[in-house]
């Protein structure tokens, strides 16, 4: 895989990507990139970020592999906030939001994990 395929492929492509000495960031959409390192010859690297505002982490930058593990810390946290206000009221039933974060965070998870991965292979696929 050459940093000059790579780069020809994605402008006939038109995907929107910038150029960092030996790194290549792809700019797909709702603020994901996918990092191509090219500094060592012999193994390519490629990596994900989620920036700026994104539907998993807000505003906080991260991979999507930190993404799901910052979202299931948040889940067990409102899971026990849950059932300690669940004990203390009688009428509150906080299930569906409950579900609905669970659901979200599931969702974009997997958004994001298919759209990464998508773009791996096909930037696989054309270097071979």
């Amino acid at each position: 895989m050459g940093i000059e395929k790579t780069e020809q492929l994605l402008n006939k492509f038109d995907y929107k990507f910038e150029k960092k000495n030996d790194q290549i960031i792809v700019k797909l959409d709702l603020a994901q990139r996918i990092i191509i390192d090219f500094s060592n010859p012999e193994k390519i690297k490629i990596t994900d970020r989620l920036v700026g505002w994104n539907f998993l982490t807000g505003l906080i930058e991260m991979s999507i592999k930190n993404a799901t593990i910052y979202n299931f810390i948040g889940a067990l946290v409102l899971t026990i906030m849950f059932v300690y206000l669940d004990l203390e009221s009688d009428g509150i039933n906080l299930i569906f939001f409950f579900l609905t974060f669970i659901l979200w965070a599931i969702l974009w998870t997997t958004f994001y994990l298919i759209k990464a991965e998508n773009i791996k292979r096909t930037l696989m696929s054309w270097n071979l």
